[in-house]
């Protein structure tokens, strides 16, 4: 039988399935959400293998692939049950993520409490150095604080690492370095990098979303290697694309390390600076 496409998205009530075969023919099928999110993707795909007359593990052994839309890593940041995080940064600028951009539901309203930080002030270490928007060096990197900030993780229980410096989407050979020293020190630890995550001028949209991006990256990382998992034991041999929330699509390799990720801006539009 020839092969088909499949997309499946996980919501809080159903897990709804759409697959389109090579001659335009098209099926859609539901089945309840489970808590564990694989159990509701399983089930939809047996659901669909039934309806075609084939078995499981036949059906995924002619997939080319399949796209997938998750909520874990949003009921994971809802919830607040992510990741203990550290957040290692330029010395002076720990507190972005509380700075924000003054953006409020109401800004009229005073009394109106801002977000909870994720990342508690004590898990925010700063540590020396310097760039600048062409990316030269102005302060080396301090790797003693970078090991210090690391020991302090490590008595903290933090669970996740998220590096930010300035300027970073320039030049992140400090960010390199510093997730180097991380991986050496905390080898467990889940680490999120700027330069990866979001690689663009804005300094509190970039701590930010990588932040959110080490809170939710150990359970996206979990539940995409489970999910994988079970997939490839019942046959599947193509390949597994998730939904990021723009639209676009990561390979779950990929996901499983930027979940919260977007496509970077031309380097022309991230920092004027570059195009001269």
């Amino acid at each position: 039988m020839s092969n088909w496409n499949v997309g499946i998205d996980v919501g809080g009530t159903f897990t709804d399935l759409v697959a389109i075969g090579p001659n335009g023919e098209f099926r859609s099928t539901k089945t309840p959400s489970t808590p564990d999110q694989s159990d509701g993707v399983l089930n939809a795909l047996e659901r669909l293998a039934g309806e075609l007359g084939r078995s499981l593990t036949e059906l995924l052994g002619d997939l080319p692939l399949i796209v997938h839309g998750t909520t874990v890593a949003t009921n994971s940041l809802l919830e607040y049950n992510g990741a203990k995080v550290g957040l290692i940064t330029t010395k002076g600028f720990r507190d972005e993520i509380e700075f924000r951009r003054s953006y409020k539901e109401s800004v009229f309203d005073p009394r109106l409490k801002p977000p909870h930080a994720i990342v508690p002030r004590r898990s925010r270490i700063g540590v020396a150095e310097r760039v600048d928007h062409l990316g030269n060096v102005l302060t080396p990197l301090d790797e003693a604080e970078v090991r210090a900030a690391c020991e302090e993780f490590r008595r903290q229980g933090v669970d996740a690492v998220a590096i930010c410096y300035l300027f970073s989407f320039v030049n992140p050979a400090h960010e390199r370095r510093t997730a180097e020293i991380v991986r050496e020190m905390l080898p467990d630890a889940f680490i999120s990098l700027s330069c990866d995550v979001l690689p663009e001028i804005r300094e509190f949209e970039r701590v930010s979303t990588t932040t959110v991006n080490a809170f939710v990256g150990p359970r996206v990382n979990a539940y995409l290697t489970h999910l994988e998992e079970r997939l490839r034991s019942q046959g599947f041999k193509g390949e597994l694309f998730i939904i990021q929330s723009n639209g676009g699509v990561l390979s779950a390799e990929e996901g499983r390390g930027r979940p919260a990720a977007s496509p970077p801006a031309p380097i022309s539009a991230r920092w004027p600076a570059m195009t001269t």
